[in-house]
């Protein structure tokens, strides 16, 4: 079994079940514009490429200038609205007391905007991970590596040390691009035979499996 020294995880989707709230902040854009609001599994099926991206695959048919409108309704939105539902995936907190007692270095590595990251982080995760990112102007988001290498920066650590959680073809594509092996999750946005196909370096179906992996 390989040895990692630090384990990375994406935030929505794998620790954290964000979708009502991401679902209830998109909804407030929509309406205020006249927009007919998407359903939950539409909104799934959109999340993990950021706010930006989240808008170019919900509003296909704005401008780019409208879409970068509602993308900063959005942030300002879900920054407020973004602890109202949101609570950790069954078992992400044991999994990550378990990586912690065990001397892994724990981070998230995210798309989200870092405001709404940081609340996140303060409210779910400060006695677990080190730090959480978020997307910044200074730093290029996922599928882009350089979010995961700031990490592993801050950790003082190389790609094969560190092993990346998530559960989409975005987090895949990210660990790809920075070098770690990848762990899927099937409880996320994404189902279980897209991310098989995948061929990730593992594949789970709960978070008690991550104490049999790492």
């Amino acid at each position: 079994m390989k040895f990692y020294k630090a384990v990375l995880f994406d935030m929505d989707g794998t620790v954290l079940d964000t979708l009502t709230d991401l679902t209830d902040s998109l909804s407030a854009v929509f309406k205020s514009r006249g927009l007919s609001v998407l359903t939950r599994e539409k909104v799934r099926a959109n999340l993990g490429y950021g706010y930006s991206g989240l808008m170019k695959s919900s509003a296909p048919d704005a401008s780019e200038e409208e879409r970068a409108r509602m993308a900063e309704d959005f942030k300002q939105d879900y920054a407020i609205r973004c602890r109202r539902h949101t609570c950790p995936y069954d078992g992400i907190p044991e999994a990550l007391q378990y990586l912690k007692e065990k001397g892994y270095r724990l981070a998230v590595v995210s798309n989200k905007g870092q405001e709404a990251v940081t609340t996140l982080h303060n409210k779910f995760f400060r006695n677990y991970a080190e730090f959480s990112l978020g997307e910044t102007s200074a730093i290029l988001k996922k599928p882009a590596p350089q979010m995961i290498l700031e990490a592993l920066r801050r950790f003082n650590l190389t790609p094969a040390e560190a092993v990346y959680v998530g559960d989409s073809e975005v987090d895949f594509q990210t660990a790809q691009n920075a070098g770690t092996d990848i762990i899927l999750v099937t409880w996320g946005f994404r189902d279980k035979d897209f991310l098989a196909r995948l061929k990730p370096t593992f594949l789970i179906n709960h978070p008690s499996e991550l104490t049999s992996i790492l």
